[in-house]
């Protein structure tokens, strides 16, 4: 039989302040064993727990609510700013979309739009209606010369239109050419002619043309030309092929939208590819056949974002948010951007 018996109480022991130990004696047949209870703990050490206890609590509470001021302050200042994105059009709405004077007088329409790589701004191509002298010809001008009109809501037939501001009496002088024989476009010499005789008529508000002189390229698209066209891998690999393209205001192509696989048009996906991540080279056996290359793979352009085709989803098609995330998607910086907005992106990647 085990005994346990207390002995008189004589006295706090511990020397420390984690609390005061209690004397026991244990007796088990002729041995006696003699020891100290477990610790207990003193009421000034309760009191200093609870103080830790509540500065922990108070630390962990604080956390998330200081982690939501810094991502705020980190997210505040995300570039680039989307108040310097340009207003952007898809080529279904532009072409046959009426052209006006200054005083609302219908004059013609957009029947093409000559697209150059890269950042260079386009030219738009008007056929003129009412004018005997011109009903045979086209007439091309650097796209900043126009201006847009918005639709006005109270009227039920008014549309989104362009404004040319230039005299009657100037177009019979103006630079055209026959309808069935379209000249070369990148012909240095003809855009030279063009860019001159509209210099003055330019939207100082908008983007230059690049000076034919300067321009890198020789390669140029029209627009109706485009769709339709393959886009390879630069191992020859085909991708798809372009069924949408998006022009901004100053006459910059903004993206295409890049069709992929499906039958007759039937089960194909539509994806957004920014018009800077392609790359346009001449090949062929006489070095004249214009090629559109994109370093992607199937996959991966299957996971791009989706261009939604119709006129009900023109709106989001054409926001400045969507097309932004179409070029993060291919780690493509937005043309729209300062150079001081890119290096402040990079900042906070980094």
């Amino acid at each position: 039989m085990i005994a346990r018996l207390r002995v008189p109480y004589r006295g706090p022991i511990a020397t420390t302040d984690l609390g005061h130990q209690r004397p026991y004696a244990v007796t088990k047949g002729a041995q006696r064993t003699e020891g100290f209870e477990p610790k207990t703990v003193t009421g000034r050490r309760v009191q200093s727990l609870e103080m830790e206890l509540k500065r922990m609590i108070s630390l962990f509470l604080l956390l998330p609510i200081s982690g939501a001021f810094v991502g705020m302050s980190v997210f505040a200042g995300t570039p680039p700013s989307l108040k310097e994105a340009p207003c952007v059009w898809l080529t279904n709405d532009l072409i046959g979309m009426k052209v006006v004077s200054e005083q609302g007088e219908s004059l013609g329409k957009i029947e093409d739009v000559v697209v150059h790589p890269g950042g260079e701004s386009s030219y738009a191509v008007l056929s003129f209606e009412g004018m005997l002298l011109l009903k045979d010809k086209f007439f091309a001008m650097p796209w900043t010369v126009l201006r847009t009109v918005e639709p006005d809501t109270a009227k039920k037939d008014s549309a989104l239109s362009l404004v040319l501001p230039l005299d009657k009496a100037r177009f019979a002088a103006a630079p055209g050419f026959d309808k069935k024989s379209w000249p070369v476009m990148a012909n240095p010499d003809w855009t030279k002619d063009v860019d001159e005789f509209y210099a003055g008529d330019v939207n100082p508000n908008a983007t230059k043309p690049v000076d034919a002189a300067a321009r890198t390229s020789v390669i140029t698209w029209r627009a109706t030309e485009l769709k339709g066209t393959d886009v390879k891998t630069p191992t020859g690999e085909k991708l798809g092929d372009i069924k949408q393209v998006a022009i901004d205001a100053n006459g910059r192509v903004s993206y295409v939208a890049v069709s992929m696989g499906g039958f007759l048009g039937l089960g194909d996906r539509l994806v957004a590819v920014p018009w800077d991540a392609l790359t346009f080279s001449l090949g062929g056996d006489k070095g004249d056949k214009r090629l559109i290359t994109l370093a992607s793979t199937k996959k991966q352009l299957e996971q791009a974002p989706q261009f939604k085709d119709g006129k009900e989803n023109s709106a989001e098609m054409c926001d400045p948010k969507w097309i932004h995330r179409v070029y993060d998607y291919y780690s493509c910086p937005v043309y729209w951007s300062s150079a001081k907005d890119l290096e402040d992106k990079q900042a906070l990647k980094n």
